[in-house]
C-alpha cells in the first residue's frame, strides 16, 4: 500500500481523535462505528487507517465483529504519546 500525504494527514487526524475519544486512557474501548461517523469516511478507508495504526503499534483491536470488521479498538500508550507530539 502506498502511503501518501492525504493518507498521512487522515492518519494524524485519526490518532488525535482516538486520543480525544479515549481521554488519553489506553484501556478505554472506542467503538469503530463512532470513529467512522466522526471521521466522515467510509468503513474501508477507516479500516485501512486502523490497520496502518495497528502496524505502527498506535492502537490495539479490542473486539472483532460488526459492520466495520473491528468492533472496538484501544489507543496504546505509544499512540497517546504520538498524539501528544502532534498537538
Amino acid at each position: 500500500m502506498l502511503i501518501g500525504g492525504d493518507f498521512n494527514q487522515k492518519a494524524k487526524h485519526l490518532i488525535l481523535l482516538l486520543d480525544q475519544l479515549s481521554k488519553s486512557n489506553s484501556e478505554q474501548k472506542i467503538e469503530v462505528e463512532r470513529i467512522v461517523k466522526e471521521m466522515g469516511m467510509d468503513r474501508v478507508e477507516v479500516k485501512n487507517l486502523l490497520e496502518y495504526l495497528e502496524n505502527k503499534e498506535f492502537i490495539d483491536v479490542a473486539t472483532i465483529g460488526g459492520p466495520f470488521l473491528y468492533g472496538h479498538i484501544t489507543i496504546t500508550e505509544r499512540g497517546i504519546l504520538k498524539a501528544k507530539s502532534l498537538k
